[in-house]
């Protein structure tokens, strides 16, 4: 594991509502190399209480997703978690977004893709956070809290 945490998924306190993904998106993620055993990421998702991990490469670049769904997916096909890398079950090529990229334009991509979460990644693909389902879920109640107390 090379980096690991959580922020608040969303500016807190700003009166405007949020419309680009730097407005909503997880900063800090969690991010494995693609030879961490199976084993160590269904660790990492317990400890962080997180459902993917980033997978970069030696450089920091993105590499990969790695959903729970994908490890219990093949442990449910006799996966052995000790002896299987994330890169023989990552998601490779993920879709993606950049800080810049509109919400609308985000979770189009989520539905269309029927994808649980987005990495936020520079133009050199460094990873620059991550946008979720939770995140935008938080994001909405947030505004309609907002909308109902104006």
């Amino acid at each position: 594991m090379r980096s690991s945490g959580s922020a608040p998924s969303a500016r807190k306190g700003s009166s405007s509502v949020p419309n680009r993904v730097r407005d909503v998106m997880t900063p800090q993620v969690t991010t494995v190399a693609p030879e961490t055993l199976v084993a160590e990421a269904i660790q990492l998702f317990g400890e962080y209480n997180i459902r993917h991990l980033l997978v970069t490469d030696q450089q920091g670049r993105l590499a990969g997703v790695f959903s729970d769904r994908d490890a219990l997916r093949q442990m449910a096909r006799g996966l052995d978690p000790f002896a299987t890398r994330v890169a023989a079950l990552m998601r490779q090529e993920p879709v993606s977004v950049t800080e810049e990229t509109s919400l609308q334009d985000a979770i189009e991509l989520i539905s269309f893709h029927r994808i649980n979460c987005l990495p936020v990644i520079d133009a050199d693909r460094y990873v620059r956070g991550v946008l979720t389902t939770t995140d935008l879920l938080s994001t909405l109640y947030r505004v309609l809290y907002w909308l109902d107390a104006s």
